[in-house]
Protein backbone atom coordinates (compact mmCIF):
# COMPACT_ATOMS: atom_id res chain seq x y z
CA UNK A 1 0.00 0.00 0.00
CA UNK A 2 1.52 3.32 -1.29
CA UNK A 3 1.70 5.83 1.59
CA UNK A 4 2.13 9.54 1.59
CA UNK A 5 4.11 11.02 4.06
CA UNK A 6 1.93 13.34 7.01
CA UNK A 7 -1.23 12.56 6.27
CA UNK A 8 -3.26 14.85 3.88
CA UNK A 9 -7.29 15.66 3.12
CA UNK A 10 -8.44 15.99 -0.26
CA UNK A 11 -11.50 17.65 -1.02
CA UNK A 12 -13.94 16.67 -3.81
CA UNK A 13 -16.59 18.97 -4.29
CA UNK A 14 -19.61 18.17 -6.50
CA UNK A 15 -23.27 18.51 -7.23
CA UNK A 16 -26.65 16.69 -6.91
CA UNK A 17 -27.34 18.04 -10.54
CA UNK A 18 -27.79 14.15 -12.49
CA UNK A 19 -26.54 10.96 -10.02
CA UNK A 20 -23.19 11.34 -12.34
CA UNK A 21 -20.89 14.21 -10.66
CA UNK A 22 -21.98 12.70 -7.40
CA UNK A 23 -21.38 9.43 -8.67
CA UNK A 24 -17.78 10.03 -9.77
CA UNK A 25 -16.82 11.64 -6.72
CA UNK A 26 -17.59 8.91 -4.71
CA UNK A 27 -15.63 6.57 -7.40
CA UNK A 28 -12.59 8.68 -6.72
CA UNK A 29 -12.77 8.50 -3.27
CA UNK A 30 -12.40 4.98 -3.73
CA UNK A 31 -9.95 4.35 -5.72
CA UNK A 32 -8.10 6.91 -3.50
CA UNK A 33 -8.81 4.84 0.05
CA UNK A 34 -7.81 1.87 -2.42
CA UNK A 35 -4.21 2.80 -2.91
CA UNK A 36 -3.58 4.60 0.39
CA UNK A 37 -6.70 4.44 3.41
CA UNK A 38 -4.70 7.24 5.60
CA UNK A 39 -6.04 9.67 3.45
CA UNK A 40 -8.32 11.94 4.76
CA UNK A 41 -11.40 12.50 1.65
CA UNK A 42 -13.79 14.36 2.48
CA UNK A 43 -16.91 14.83 -0.48
CA UNK A 44 -18.85 18.08 -0.70
CA UNK A 45 -21.81 19.17 -2.39
CA UNK A 46 -20.37 22.64 -3.37
CA UNK A 47 -23.80 24.49 -2.85
CA UNK A 48 -24.87 23.16 0.64
CA UNK A 49 -21.49 24.26 1.50
CA UNK A 50 -22.07 27.98 0.75
CA UNK A 51 -25.62 28.71 -0.21
CA UNK A 52 -27.77 25.62 1.25
CA UNK A 53 -30.86 26.89 0.84
CA UNK A 54 -30.77 27.34 -2.55
CA UNK A 55 -29.46 23.52 -3.62
CA UNK A 56 -33.18 21.52 -3.76
CA UNK A 57 -34.62 25.24 -5.92
CA UNK A 58 -31.77 24.87 -8.32
CA UNK A 59 -32.16 21.03 -8.80
CA UNK A 60 -35.68 20.65 -9.05
CA UNK A 61 -35.39 23.55 -11.86
CA UNK A 62 -32.51 21.65 -13.73
CA UNK A 63 -35.00 18.78 -13.70
CA UNK A 64 -38.05 20.78 -15.10
CA UNK A 65 -35.80 22.56 -17.70
CA UNK A 66 -34.21 19.08 -18.80
CA UNK A 67 -37.37 17.27 -18.93
CA UNK A 68 -40.15 19.97 -20.01
CA UNK A 69 -37.96 22.73 -21.93
CA UNK A 70 -34.45 21.08 -23.53
CA UNK A 71 -34.49 23.71 -26.00
CA UNK A 72 -33.98 26.26 -23.53
CA UNK A 73 -31.67 24.22 -21.29
CA UNK A 74 -29.77 23.55 -24.69
CA UNK A 75 -29.53 27.06 -25.64
CA UNK A 76 -27.51 27.66 -22.71
CA UNK A 77 -25.56 24.69 -22.48
CA UNK A 78 -23.84 25.37 -26.27
CA UNK A 79 -23.67 29.08 -25.19
CA UNK A 80 -21.04 27.89 -22.55
CA UNK A 81 -19.72 24.61 -24.30
CA UNK A 82 -17.81 27.48 -26.75
CA UNK A 83 -17.90 30.26 -24.13
CA UNK A 84 -14.68 31.33 -22.16
CA UNK A 85 -14.83 30.18 -19.47
CA UNK A 86 -13.30 33.46 -17.58
CA UNK A 87 -16.36 35.57 -18.58
CA UNK A 88 -18.76 33.75 -16.77
CA UNK A 89 -19.30 34.94 -13.52
CA UNK A 90 -22.12 32.94 -11.99
CA UNK A 91 -19.87 31.31 -9.63
CA UNK A 92 -19.44 34.11 -7.71
CA UNK A 93 -23.01 33.90 -5.68
CA UNK A 94 -21.06 30.70 -3.80
CA UNK A 95 -18.09 33.22 -2.61
CA UNK A 96 -17.33 33.81 -0.09
CA UNK A 97 -18.89 31.39 1.84
CA UNK A 98 -17.27 28.49 0.04
CA UNK A 99 -13.61 30.06 0.22
CA UNK A 100 -14.71 30.15 4.29
CA UNK A 101 -15.29 26.37 3.63
CA UNK A 102 -12.45 25.31 2.62
CA UNK A 103 -10.65 26.87 4.51
CA UNK A 104 -11.84 25.74 7.21
CA UNK A 105 -11.00 22.12 5.69
CA UNK A 106 -7.73 23.22 4.27
CA UNK A 107 -7.31 20.21 2.04
CA UNK A 108 -3.85 19.54 0.36
CA UNK A 109 -5.45 19.43 -2.76
CA UNK A 110 -9.02 19.79 -4.38
CA UNK A 111 -10.77 18.25 -7.13
CA UNK A 112 -13.91 19.19 -8.87
CA UNK A 113 -16.50 17.08 -10.89
CA UNK A 114 -18.41 20.12 -11.37
CA UNK A 115 -17.83 22.78 -13.71
CA UNK A 116 -19.33 25.44 -11.51
CA UNK A 117 -17.71 24.12 -8.91
CA UNK A 118 -14.12 24.27 -10.46
CA UNK A 119 -15.12 27.96 -11.61
CA UNK A 120 -14.97 28.68 -7.80
CA UNK A 121 -12.03 26.43 -6.92
CA UNK A 122 -10.34 28.76 -9.52
CA UNK A 123 -11.35 31.70 -7.86
CA UNK A 124 -10.40 30.71 -4.61
CA UNK A 125 -6.69 30.06 -5.96
CA UNK A 126 -6.74 33.42 -7.79
CA UNK A 127 -7.15 35.44 -4.62
CA UNK A 128 -4.99 33.21 -2.16
CA UNK A 129 -1.92 32.96 -4.60
CA UNK A 130 0.24 32.39 -1.43
CA UNK A 131 -1.88 29.51 -0.17
CA UNK A 132 -2.79 28.12 -3.84
CA UNK A 133 -3.94 24.34 -3.33
CA UNK A 134 -3.88 21.81 -6.33
CA UNK A 135 -6.99 21.09 -8.19
CA UNK A 136 -7.91 18.83 -10.65
CA UNK A 137 -10.98 18.58 -12.42
CA UNK A 138 -13.32 15.14 -13.59
CA UNK A 139 -15.11 15.99 -16.69
CA UNK A 140 -18.14 13.89 -16.35
CA UNK A 141 -19.48 14.07 -19.94
CA UNK A 142 -17.80 13.27 -23.41
CA UNK A 143 -17.46 16.70 -23.76
CA UNK A 144 -15.04 19.58 -24.62
CA UNK A 145 -17.02 22.24 -23.44
CA UNK A 146 -14.88 25.34 -22.42
CA UNK A 147 -17.21 25.31 -19.02
CA UNK A 148 -14.65 23.19 -17.28
CA UNK A 149 -11.34 24.84 -17.98
CA UNK A 150 -9.85 27.11 -15.78
CA UNK A 151 -6.89 29.06 -15.82
CA UNK A 152 -5.25 27.64 -12.10
CA UNK A 153 -6.53 23.76 -12.99
CA UNK A 154 -3.25 21.49 -12.49
CA UNK A 155 -4.68 18.35 -14.16
CA UNK A 156 -8.02 17.33 -16.02
CA UNK A 157 -9.42 13.73 -15.76
CA UNK A 158 -11.43 13.36 -19.38
CA UNK A 159 -13.35 10.47 -20.72
CA UNK A 160 -11.16 9.74 -23.83
CA UNK A 161 -7.94 10.72 -26.35
CA UNK A 162 -10.88 12.21 -28.55
CA UNK A 163 -11.71 14.80 -26.03
CA UNK A 164 -7.87 15.40 -24.75
CA UNK A 165 -7.82 16.47 -28.33
CA UNK A 166 -10.13 18.68 -28.73
CA UNK A 167 -8.91 20.69 -25.39
CA UNK A 168 -5.33 20.67 -27.31
CA UNK A 169 -6.81 21.73 -30.49
CA UNK A 170 -7.86 24.93 -28.98
CA UNK A 171 -4.69 25.52 -27.27
CA UNK A 172 -4.22 23.79 -23.86
CA UNK A 173 -1.10 22.35 -23.35
CA UNK A 174 -1.82 17.82 -23.88
CA UNK A 175 0.39 17.08 -20.38
CA UNK A 176 -2.27 18.33 -17.91
CA UNK A 177 -4.53 15.77 -19.70
CA UNK A 178 -5.21 11.99 -18.35
CA UNK A 179 -7.15 9.87 -20.24
CA UNK A 180 -9.03 7.62 -17.48
CA UNK A 181 -12.49 7.47 -18.62
CA UNK A 182 -16.16 8.90 -16.54
CA UNK A 183 -14.72 7.51 -13.18
CA UNK A 184 -17.11 4.77 -11.77
CA UNK A 185 -16.60 2.29 -9.01
CA UNK A 186 -14.16 -0.76 -9.81
CA UNK A 187 -16.91 -2.68 -8.76
CA UNK A 188 -18.22 -2.55 -12.16
CA UNK A 189 -15.42 -3.85 -13.69
CA UNK A 190 -16.10 -6.93 -15.80
CA UNK A 191 -14.37 -8.29 -18.87
CA UNK A 192 -16.32 -12.06 -19.10
CA UNK A 193 -19.63 -12.35 -18.76
CA UNK A 194 -21.33 -15.11 -17.03
CA UNK A 195 -23.28 -16.71 -20.22
CA UNK A 196 -26.60 -17.51 -20.39
CA UNK A 197 -29.11 -19.83 -22.81
CA UNK A 198 -31.27 -16.87 -22.77
CA UNK A 199 -30.54 -13.01 -23.69
CA UNK A 200 -30.51 -11.12 -20.64
CA UNK A 201 -31.94 -7.37 -20.52
CA UNK A 202 -32.13 -4.59 -18.30
CA UNK A 203 -33.97 -1.71 -17.71
CA UNK A 204 -32.68 1.38 -15.76
CA UNK A 205 -33.94 4.82 -15.77
CA UNK A 206 -30.85 6.74 -14.31
CA UNK A 207 -30.71 8.21 -11.07
CA UNK A 208 -34.28 9.53 -10.55
CA UNK A 209 -35.95 6.66 -11.95
CA UNK A 210 -37.04 8.17 -15.31
CA UNK A 211 -37.45 6.17 -18.13
CA UNK A 212 -37.22 7.80 -21.72
CA UNK A 213 -40.69 5.42 -22.84
CA UNK A 214 -43.73 5.35 -21.31
CA UNK A 215 -45.40 2.96 -18.87
CA UNK A 216 -47.65 1.54 -21.89
CA UNK A 217 -44.29 0.12 -23.04
CA UNK A 218 -43.23 -1.78 -20.17
CA UNK A 219 -46.70 -3.14 -20.23
CA UNK A 220 -46.48 -4.21 -24.21
CA UNK A 221 -43.15 -5.73 -23.28
CA UNK A 222 -44.41 -8.11 -20.42
CA UNK A 223 -47.04 -9.13 -22.60
CA UNK A 224 -44.83 -9.83 -25.91
CA UNK A 225 -42.31 -11.44 -23.37
CA UNK A 226 -45.17 -14.23 -22.64
CA UNK A 227 -44.31 -15.91 -25.57
CA UNK A 228 -40.26 -15.51 -25.75
CA UNK A 229 -39.43 -15.48 -22.13
CA UNK A 230 -37.54 -18.71 -22.90
CA UNK A 231 -35.46 -16.54 -25.18
CA UNK A 232 -35.41 -13.02 -23.82
CA UNK A 233 -35.03 -12.19 -19.95
CA UNK A 234 -35.76 -8.90 -18.30
CA UNK A 235 -35.59 -6.65 -15.36
CA UNK A 236 -36.75 -3.50 -15.00
CA UNK A 237 -34.79 -1.42 -11.73
CA UNK A 238 -36.99 1.49 -10.87
CA UNK A 239 -34.42 2.89 -8.67
CA UNK A 240 -35.99 6.06 -6.93
CA UNK A 241 -39.17 6.13 -8.77
CA UNK A 242 -41.23 4.44 -5.77
CA UNK A 243 -44.43 5.41 -7.59
CA UNK A 244 -43.81 3.37 -10.83
CA UNK A 245 -42.13 0.58 -8.82
CA UNK A 246 -45.81 0.75 -7.19
CA UNK A 247 -47.72 0.44 -10.14
CA UNK A 248 -45.41 -2.35 -11.91
CA UNK A 249 -45.57 -4.82 -8.78
CA UNK A 250 -49.19 -3.77 -6.92
CA UNK A 251 -51.82 -1.65 -9.27
CA UNK A 252 -50.94 -3.50 -12.61
CA UNK A 253 -48.48 -5.90 -11.97
CA UNK A 254 -45.91 -7.37 -14.68
CA UNK A 255 -46.16 -11.10 -15.17
CA UNK A 256 -43.00 -12.00 -17.52
CA UNK A 257 -40.37 -9.13 -16.29
CA UNK A 258 -38.88 -8.99 -12.67
CA UNK A 259 -39.31 -5.97 -11.35
CA UNK A 260 -36.85 -4.01 -9.08
CA UNK A 261 -36.89 -0.90 -6.86
CA UNK A 262 -33.88 0.91 -5.53
CA UNK A 263 -30.91 -1.29 -5.67
CA UNK A 264 -27.21 -1.36 -4.06
CA UNK A 265 -25.78 -4.22 -6.04
CA UNK A 266 -26.07 -2.17 -9.32
CA UNK A 267 -22.23 -3.83 -10.34
CA UNK A 268 -23.29 -7.23 -9.35
CA UNK A 269 -26.83 -7.00 -11.59
CA UNK A 270 -24.48 -5.23 -14.69
CA UNK A 271 -22.14 -8.21 -14.48
CA UNK A 272 -25.40 -10.71 -15.04
CA UNK A 273 -27.08 -8.83 -18.06
CA UNK A 274 -25.76 -8.78 -21.57
CA UNK A 275 -27.35 -5.73 -22.72
CA UNK A 276 -28.82 -2.62 -21.11
CA UNK A 277 -31.73 -0.53 -22.11
CA UNK A 278 -30.86 3.22 -19.98
CA UNK A 279 -30.39 6.89 -20.55
CA UNK A 280 -27.43 8.09 -22.17
CA UNK A 281 -25.84 9.64 -18.93
CA UNK A 282 -22.24 10.27 -18.45
CA UNK A 283 -21.95 7.76 -15.27
CA UNK A 284 -24.36 5.42 -16.46
CA UNK A 285 -22.52 4.86 -19.71
CA UNK A 286 -18.97 4.36 -18.14
CA UNK A 287 -20.35 1.85 -16.34
CA UNK A 288 -22.41 -0.10 -18.83
CA UNK A 289 -18.50 0.32 -20.57
CA UNK A 290 -16.56 -0.62 -17.31
CA UNK A 291 -18.74 -4.17 -17.58
CA UNK A 292 -18.80 -4.39 -20.63
CA UNK A 293 -22.30 -3.99 -21.36
CA UNK A 294 -23.54 -2.56 -24.70
CA UNK A 295 -26.41 -0.30 -24.05
CA UNK A 296 -29.68 0.84 -25.77
CA UNK A 297 -30.70 4.46 -25.37
CA UNK A 298 -33.05 6.71 -27.17
CA UNK A 299 -31.68 9.70 -29.04
CA UNK A 300 -31.56 12.63 -26.71
CA UNK A 301 -32.92 16.03 -26.37
CA UNK A 302 -30.23 17.67 -23.72
CA UNK A 303 -27.25 19.10 -24.31
CA UNK A 304 -24.53 16.84 -22.61
CA UNK A 305 -26.51 13.79 -23.23
CA UNK A 306 -26.65 14.51 -27.05
CA UNK A 307 -22.29 14.26 -26.89
CA UNK A 308 -22.96 11.40 -25.14
CA UNK A 309 -25.03 9.71 -27.64
CA UNK A 310 -22.81 10.50 -30.16
CA UNK A 311 -19.62 8.73 -28.60
CA UNK A 312 -21.84 5.86 -28.56
CA UNK A 313 -22.45 5.94 -32.10
CA UNK A 314 -19.00 6.35 -33.10
CA UNK A 315 -17.21 3.91 -30.61
CA UNK A 316 -19.97 1.81 -31.72
CA UNK A 317 -21.28 0.19 -28.25
CA UNK A 318 -24.43 0.98 -28.65
CA UNK A 319 -27.46 1.15 -30.34
CA UNK A 320 -29.27 4.64 -30.67
CA UNK A 321 -33.83 4.84 -31.37
CA UNK A 322 -36.16 7.12 -31.75
CA UNK A 323 -39.29 6.15 -30.66
CA UNK A 324 -41.42 3.63 -28.70
CA UNK A 325 -42.36 2.46 -31.80
CA UNK A 326 -38.46 2.32 -33.15
CA UNK A 327 -37.83 0.22 -29.56
CA UNK A 328 -40.19 -1.88 -30.02
CA UNK A 329 -39.19 -3.32 -33.77
CA UNK A 330 -35.48 -3.44 -32.09
CA UNK A 331 -37.04 -5.65 -29.13
CA UNK A 332 -38.88 -7.51 -31.88
CA UNK A 333 -34.90 -8.29 -34.02
CA UNK A 334 -33.19 -9.15 -30.37
CA UNK A 335 -36.05 -11.74 -29.98
CA UNK A 336 -35.45 -13.11 -33.83
CA UNK A 337 -31.43 -13.01 -32.86
CA UNK A 338 -31.47 -10.44 -35.68
CA UNK A 339 -29.34 -8.62 -33.84
CA UNK A 340 -26.88 -11.03 -32.61
CA UNK A 341 -24.09 -10.22 -34.75
CA UNK A 342 -23.75 -6.96 -34.05
CA UNK A 343 -24.17 -7.21 -30.13
CA UNK A 344 -20.61 -9.37 -30.56
CA UNK A 345 -19.24 -6.41 -32.65
CA UNK A 346 -20.52 -3.55 -29.96
CA UNK A 347 -19.18 -6.10 -27.26
CA UNK A 348 -15.50 -6.54 -29.44
CA UNK A 349 -15.78 -1.99 -29.39
CA UNK A 350 -16.04 -1.96 -25.78
CA UNK A 351 -13.38 -4.53 -24.70
CA UNK A 352 -11.49 -1.96 -27.55
CA UNK A 353 -11.96 1.23 -26.17
CA UNK A 354 -11.28 -0.18 -22.67
CA UNK A 355 -7.55 -0.34 -23.64
CA UNK A 356 -7.49 3.06 -24.34
CA UNK A 357 -8.85 4.63 -20.67
CA UNK A 358 -7.18 4.20 -17.36
CA UNK A 359 -9.33 4.53 -14.55
CA UNK A 360 -6.89 1.85 -12.72
CA UNK A 361 -4.21 4.77 -12.44
CA UNK A 362 -6.78 7.50 -11.33
CA UNK A 363 -5.09 7.18 -8.07
CA UNK A 364 -1.49 7.07 -9.09
CA UNK A 365 -2.16 10.84 -10.89
CA UNK A 366 -3.87 12.18 -7.97
CA UNK A 367 -0.74 11.13 -5.99
CA UNK A 368 1.71 12.46 -8.18
CA UNK A 369 -0.21 15.60 -7.80
CA UNK A 370 0.20 15.67 -4.11
CA UNK A 371 3.99 14.81 -4.00
CA UNK A 372 4.58 17.23 -6.47
CA UNK A 373 3.21 20.17 -4.59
Amino acid sequence: MNKIENKKTILILTAQFGAGHISAAKAIKEYILQKDDSINVVIENFISASVPRINKPMVKMYERNTKYVPGLYNYYYYIKKSFDSKFDISYKIYMPKLAEYIKSIDPDLIISTFPCAAACINDFNIKNPHKKIPSITVITDVVDSLEWIFKTTDMYFVPSHEIKNRYVQKGMAPEIFRVTGVPVSSKFICDKKIKSDKLRLLLIGGGRGLFDFDESFMHWLDEYLYEYKNVLDVTIVTGSNKKLYENLTIKKPLENIDVKGFVTNMSDLLKNYDLMLTKSGGATLFEAISSNTPIIVKNPKVGQEIENAKFIRDKGIGILYDTDEDLKELIKDLVNKKLDSRLIFMDKNISEFKKTIHPDKIADYIFQLLENN
